[in-house]
């Protein structure tokens, strides 16, 4: 997740505890271990240019062996998912073992302690692969990065704990449990993980479990607004951490809503609210202003936050949680003002579950689609993945280049919203269907071309016609 963050570090790195209220405790802490994954992270080729791989590029580091390493991550697969089987599917985080890992970067001082902590959770092979490539980068980040920018990283470090000892984030937090309906174990903290980068412009942010993990670059000097991404990561917390009714009363109410649109308006809402309460609500709170620019760095999210934030703001003046009036109003905002997003890859592709002939075809989405909210990937084609396919509600995108005939009629008998449909299975195309699901089926058949420039040239501007 791109967005704005605060932080509080200490020299000596060790872990800050900040008790606002007696209530909320907040661990914020520098990750030696962690900054340096995010680090190698930006050194793979999937990711775009930027300021790390110049400075990597330029060096001695520049070798075989490490440029094998960042490949060597970039195909370690450390990432098993077990879902909560009673909520709404997308609306629970599922237990992922990468979360796991990252939480234990977090935590562990060494790698050895890594590496106890981690263990089991995934296959020994993988794991001491991961810290091995851990390990052999964490002198590279802190002789390129790190040390370079010490001073840097120590005056922001200053400046933020100035900042932060002045504003009440516990007020906020329990304004965010009211709101979400969400309870909390005040005993539980907020673990948080703070990467400063040498990088301009956004930050990156993610949250899962009591932690969160934020980039902030070292010369943005709007403090307040650090501190409400900081709160907006707090919020996605408390989305997740709302009861099994609840979640199951909010499907429901958008089922019952009577609008096309309605299902990807709900996968937008995790996002659109913590922007909304994050990075609108607790600005304007600080600064008793709203703030004039994009609260978020992806214009739906930044668009979709920005127009229910009247309505947020109601309900919480009226100390209101989400009803069922909140989440018609909320989707009747986005019928009014975005239905044309549906059509358009960019958004639909946040949400995205592919089934492909050729794994090859993932790094196509990985490269262009990289925001990325949920999503799954299965390579070869098979009547069990169809099936598994079908009961997602979110954009499903099947690319065919083996047994074309038989692939497609497979399909067109998996989905009864095609039993009508009609192709030629020796010619190339793409066909699109609106499902009774509310989500779209996108089918690429595929015969001696290039799956990306037919998608391209099928989708002119990235927009379904």
């Amino acid at each position: 997740m791109n967005s704005k963050v605060f932080l509080i570090i200490l020299l000596s790195f060790n872990i800050i505890h900040v008790v606002y209220g007696q209530k909320l405790k907040v661990n914020i802490k520098y990750s030696k271990l962690t900054a340096t994954y995010n680090f190698i992270q930006k050194l793979s080729d999937y990711y775009p240019d930027n300021d790390y791989k110049q400075i990597f590029q330029k060096s001695s580091y520049n070798t075989t062996e490490f440029t094998n390493l960042i490949t060597q991550l970039d195909t370690l697969n450390l990432y098993e998912s077990l879902s909560f089987q009673d909520y709404p599917y997308g609306q629970k985080q599922p237990f992922q073992t990468i979360s796991l890992i990252e939480k234990n970067l977090i935590n562990a001082t060494t790698i050895d302690d890594f590496n106890s902590r981690t263990f089991g959770i995934l296959p020994n092979d993988k794991i001491f692969a991961f810290s091995h490539i851990i390990s052999k980068f964490v002198p590279v980040y802190q002789e390129l990065i790190y040390l370079p920018n010490e001073s840097k990283f120590d005056k922001k470090m200053q400046e933020l704990t100035k900042y932060v000892e002045n504003v009440n984030l516990s007020e906020y937090f329990d304004i965010g449990l009211h709101f979400y309906g969400t309870i909390w174990d005040y005993s539980v903290p907020i673990d948080i993980a703070i990467i400063p980068t040498i990088e301009e412009g956004g930050f990156t942010a993610s949250a899962f479990f009591n932690n969160a993990v934020s980039e902030v670059p070292i010369n943005f000097n709007q403090n307040d607004i650090l501190f409400c991404v900081l709160t907006h990561e707090i919020f996605h917390l408390l989305y997740d951490g709302q009861s099994l009714q609840l979640k199951q009363d909010i499907q429901k109410w958008v089922s019952k809503n009577p609008s096309v649109n309605s299902q990807y308006a709900y996968l937008l809402l995790d996002e659109a609210l913590a922007t909304a309460l994050g990075n609108g609500y607790v600005y304007e709170g600080i600064n008793n202003v709203t703030d004039k620019e994009d609260w978020y760095n992806v214009k739906y999210i930044n668009l979709m936050a920005q127009k229910i934030y009247p309505l947020i703001k109601e309900y919480i003046g009226k100390k209101k949680t989400i009803d069922q009036f909140f989440i018609n109003q909320y989707i009747k905002i986005y019928d009014e003002n975005f239905s044309d997003w549906t059509n358009e890859l960019e958004h639909i592709f946040t949400y995205r579950y592919i089934l492909t002939d050729n794994p090859e075809d993932f790094n196509y989405f990985r490269k262009n689609y990289r925001y990325v909210n949920k999503s799954f990937s299965e390579s070869p084609i098979n009547s069990n993945g169809l099936e598994k396919l079908k009961e997602v509600p979110m954009t499903k995108i099947v690319i065919i280049s083996k047994n074309n005939k038989k692939m497609l009629s497979t399909i067109k008998s998996t989905f009864s919203e095609l039993k009508n449909w009609s192709y030629k299975a020796k010619e190339e195309f793409i066909y699109t269907q609106f499902l009774n699901d509310k989500t779209k089926l996108i089918i690429v058949n595929i015969t001696e071309g290039d799956f990306a420039k037919l998608l391209e040239d099928s989708f002119k501007n990235g927009k379904i016609n």
